[in-house]
């Protein structure tokens, strides 16, 4: 925009409107279409460029007109339309962009050069350091995995580090920028920070050092008694409702609210933190906690749900906080569960009661891991088809709060897929060798710090085996209703990928393609820009890699060849499994029904007698029967044996 000097009259009407130049009005540069009238009370000092301010302003906050109102500006570019009143101190060395309103706000300065966030160093997983993850703009829960927990790969971590600091230092600025069709208002202090499109501040106390990114697709709300230092808010995000964030970086759609403490901390998408604590956390996508008692410390989370009370230790020894604990995809803790770290635990577990041992369940996932006497027992697979589990699959979805199309996450959130198949193959290994050597007169056999009852072993065979079954059969009728058995076929499989896949940060993916990857980062084969694109590209890839590892399996483990079956093999597996679906379907009712049984009444019909007590917990919360979330999972079951009939059928 080309701007001019003031004109002699229209310095006379602004000294007139109450304002001073303290570096002289030379310094004052305007546009072509500058108006006088809506600028008052305003003090310049340093170089200013000043727009058009003349629109009417008609909505929930402000009845005025556009201009600028009792600041004072230094050094600052303030453009179209924009209203400014009552700033306490100064705003200095910011752009403001088109349709912004900034009001009430005691500061908005940026004190020499920044990088707003951008290259700033957090400690997530080991609160003693060594797995630093650096921060800026795009970073994605994926990029943040490798540098995190590849510590056998120095050059990777150093690698990626220096293309974040490069980025860092191509957007370092003197001046901050806030853009267009932004809110701030009834703020505080408000130092070096950046400030997205269509982004609302209200109430804030305090923000240093940071970038909230925001668009008019995916705005940003970061709200009343924030006090956030070194930090990246993501687009689609909310922090609100005295926030207090340290060294942090929040990714898409998250909500961090009500009070809720974290230092050194990474949340990525679709993550929801109220209340609680939390302290060098790896949040991987949809980790929940909703608990004031609730501390996360020294962990990675992924698609977890923290019950009230969770809590864990990292001080074993007394050489500091150096030992962190790892909890995979889908797993939740009940009220009041303790893990002292190190431990993993496996995918989708449920954690019950507290755990001094150090339990690795890693290999056994989909399962419980209970308290028994001050002793972890596990319960291998117990877990897989419960309504919980299903329910939880279900939701992720359509809880999805990110908006816009540019994410940086990209999330499979299949409970069964080739990562969690391949622990399962693993899992069922261990329970048969656990089963072949252990004495009948035992009634537990330890595995890595934990007893597994034997009585539980066989039925976690048997429902891992029926995952497996569920898993192929998925794959075989959604291929065969868009396919003929002679194409199916046809299909490339071989057995060279069964065990190499990875859950990175939530995106399911081989375990080659990733390595390939962080090749071509050390050797700067690839820029910092094309990294989520190649996120993008595994994920576009997962569903037809997924259909093959399905048929690696039903290969590998049932002995069933597809280049050489024939159609009445498959056709009897199909078979096989509708069986187990009607298996599933029943495990699964049966544990729903337990939340309706005559022990769920106690506390309903508070005045009244049997009757109304169970009258009243019907009218609450109705019946297995009536259901809805059961009731669409009997006819996705239903539909899905409707459709293998004919599978049958046609291939008969």
């Amino acid at each position: 925009m080309p701007y001019r000097k003031l004109f002699p009259e229209e310095i006379s009407q602004l000294k007139q409107q109450r304002c001073a130049a303290i570096d002289g009005w030379e310094n004052i540069h305007v546009s072509h279409t500058f108006l006088t009238q809506n600028i008052k009370e305003v003090t310049f000092s340093g170089v200013n460029y000043l727009a058009c301010y003349s629109r009417k302003i008609n909505n929930s906050h402000v009845h005025d007109y556009a201009g600028i109102y009792h600041a004072h500006l230094h050094n600052c570019t303030i453009k179209d339309q924009a209203y400014i009143k009552n700033i306490g101190s100064t705003i200095s060395h910011y752009i403001v962009e088109e349709n912004c309103m900034l009001i009430n706000v005691a500061s908005l300065t940026v004190d020499g050069e920044n990088t707003f966030g951008n290259g700033i160093t957090v400690n997530p997983v080991n609160e003693g350091g060594g797995r630093q993850v650096s921060l800026y703009n795009e970073l994605s829960v994926h990029t943040a995995y490798m540098m995190a927990f590849y510590g056998d790969k120095p050059k990777l971590s150093a690698r990626i580090k220096e293309m974040i600091t490069d980025y860092a230092t191509k957007i370092k600025s003197d001046s901050g920028r806030i853009q267009k069709n932004t809110l701030v208002m009834n703020c505080g202090t408000i130092t070096n920070v950046n400030i997205g499109e269509s982004c609302t501040l209200e109430g804030v106390t305090l923000l240093k050092n940071g970038t909230i990114n925001s668009s008019s697709e995916a705005p940003s709300y970061v709200g009343h008694d924030v006090n956030a230092c070194s930090f990246i808010i993501s687009s689609g995000s909310v922090v609100s409702d005295g926030a207090f964030l340290r060294h942090c970086f929040v990714g898409q759609g998250c909500e961090i609210a009500n009070h809720y403490t974290a230092e050194n901390s990474l949340f990525f998408a679709n993550s929801q933190c109220l209340q609680g604590e939390a302290c060098s956390i790896f949040a991987g996508p949809y980790t929940v906690t909703h608990h004031k008692s609730t501390l996360l410390i020294a962990g990675y989370y992924s698609f977890f749900n923290a019950g009230s009370g969770t809590n864990q230790s990292n001080h074993m020894y007394k050489l500091g906080p150096l030992h962190q604990g790892v909890i995979e995809r889908g797993s939740k803790t009940g009220s009041d569960s303790y893990v002292l770290w190190p431990a993993k635990i496996g995918a989708f577990t449920m954690i019950l009661g507290r755990h001094y041992g150090n339990p690795d369940s890693s290999e056994l996932p989909f399962s419980y891991l209970i308290e028994d006497n001050g002793k972890s027992v596990l319960m291998a697979g117990q877990n897989i088809f419960s309504v919980g589990t299903t329910r939880d699959v279900d939701k992720w979805p359509q809880r999805d709060k990110r908006k816009g199309h540019d994410w940086f996450d990209y999330l499979i959130t299949d409970a069964l897929n080739p990562f969690t198949i391949n622990k399962i193959l693993k899992g069922i290994e261990i329970l048969k060798q656990l089963q072949d050597k252990a004495s009948p007169q035992r009634k537990n056999i330890m595995y890595k710090n934990t007893q597994i009852p034997l009585t539980s072993i066989k039925r976690g065979i048997k429902l891992y085996e029926q995952a497996l079954i569920k898993y192929i059969g998925d794959e075989l009728t959604s291929t065969l209703k868009q396919t003929n058995f002679d194409q199916v076929k046809s299909f490339n499989v071989s057995l060279n990928n069964v065990n190499e896949w990875i859950d990175l940060g939530g995106l399911v993916c081989l375990k080659k393609s990733i390595t390939d990857l962080m090749e071509q980062i050390e050797n700067k084969e690839i820029p910092i820009e094309e990294l989520n694109a190649r996120y993008a590209s595994l994920f576009s890839n997962y569903t037809s890699l997924k259909r093959e590892h399905a048929y690696q399996v039903l290969m590998s483990y049932f002995q069933i060849d597809l280049l050489h079956c024939g159609a009445s093999e498959i056709a009897a597996f199909l078979q096989e499994w509708m069986t187990n679906n009607e298996k599933i379907l029943s495990s699964i009712t049966m544990d729903a029904k337990k939340e309706f049984n005559a022990k769920s009444t106690i506390g309903y019909g508070i005045d009244g007698n049997m009757e109304t007590k169970e009258a009243d917990f019907r009218n609450v919360r109705g019946t297995a029967e009536d259901n809805s979330f059961l009731n669409a999972l009997r006819s996705q079951f239903e539909q899905q044996n409707s459709e293998a009939q004919k599978l049958i059928e046609s291939l008969q």
